[in-house]
């Protein structure tokens, strides 16, 4: 190809990635109920286009998209902080992919980078409005709490019949409050995760196989953190105040940890197996649907640390 040629190239995959996004979150606005969806894959093009045509591309890509919507929702603080921070991870996860980190460092790293260039966002933000920290998450509970309120209100108008008992209401909203930021933390892991599967399968599709992300059924958490989970797990029954906060949260994300080592245990065994997907698809739905196989998933993940299920080399785990 000459010069002229690669160039040409290279200008129409980044149109090509800014009007893939500009499409995605108008389709995001157009029809809400793929919200979900979306929000979950919206790292991926990105992510794609940042290992096709390399770092200078995917920045591009990421701070154009990121100006366009800005231009269009004239709500800057919040696409700064959603979108951006979706923007960024399918960035981070490129730079990793391509870096050859292992799996549990892609998104260790990009979890850090994400979160510390968040964190320094928000710190700039309450300075411009003038408001410490403090005052910004409390105003953010306030507003939360009163939302619930008048969701309350409104149930018990449309539902009467039910007796809905306004105490085990709000204590169950605490309960949600106190675990969301873990519940949250888990959730990106998930979509990071989700989005390393989407992307191997890519490169697989055009002949590139990257190892430190192909044998992810193989994956394990540390050794050591099992005994952070036992800590944490002892812990909060004597912990209060902010330390219990902090100790739900990080109990939260550890079971998460080990749901993740458990799912690789099962797609090893699947695998060796030779299971047939309708079998796989079952299962992994009913994990989807009841608690009881999410919660068998974890301790397969969390007994695999000292039973090793797989016979994996300890010395390449």
């Amino acid at each position: 190809m000459t010069g002229t040629q690669i160039q040409s190239t290279f200008i129409k995959d980044i149109l090509t990635g800014i009007l893939l996004y500009v499409l995605i979150i108008t389709l995001m606005f157009i029809i809400p109920l793929t919200g979900v969806a979306t929000w979950l894959f919206l790292p991926l093009p990105v992510l794609f286009y940042r290992l096709k045509t390399g770092r200078n591309s995917g920045i591009v890509i990421m701070l154009a998209s990121l100006a366009i919507l800005m231009l269009v929702t004239r709500n800057i603080a919040m696409i700064t902080f959603y979108f951006g921070s979706l923007l960024m991870t399918g960035f981070i996860l490129g730079e990793c992919i391509e870096n050859h980190f292992p799996v549990g460092k892609i998104m260790l790293f990009t979890f850090l980078t994400v979160f510390s260039t968040c964190l320094a966002g928000i710190f700039l933000y309450s300075a411009i409005q003038g408001q410490d920290i403090q005052q910004l998450i409390s105003g953010y509970i306030a507003n939360y709490y009163a939302l619930s309120g008048d969701f309350f209100s409104e149930l018990e108008r449309l539902y009467p019949e039910m007796n809905l008992d306004r105490q085990v209401f709000e204590k169950e909203n605490s309960v949600l409050l106190l675990a969301a930021p873990g519940i949250f933390i888990n959730s990106y892991l998930m979509m990071m995760w989700l989005n390393i599967l989407v992307m191997r399968k890519i490169l697989v599709r055009k002949g590139i196989v990257v190892k430190t992300i192909e044998n992810l059924n193989c994956w394990k958490a540390p050794d050591y953190l099992v005994f952070c989970l036992i800590a944490v797990s002892v812990l909060i029954f004597f912990a209060s105040g902010v330390l219990k906060f902090i100790c739900v949260n990080l109990l939260i994300i550890l079971l998460f940890v080990y749901f993740f080592q458990g799912i690789a245990v099962v797609s090893f065994f699947f695998q060796k197996k030779r299971t047939p997907f309708a079998v796989r698809f079952f299962f992994y739905l009913l994990i989807a649907i009841l608690p009881q196989f999410l919660f068998l998933v974890i301790g397969c993940g969390l007994f695999d640390t000292w039973i090793n299920f797989r016979k994996l080399d300890t010395a390449t785990s």
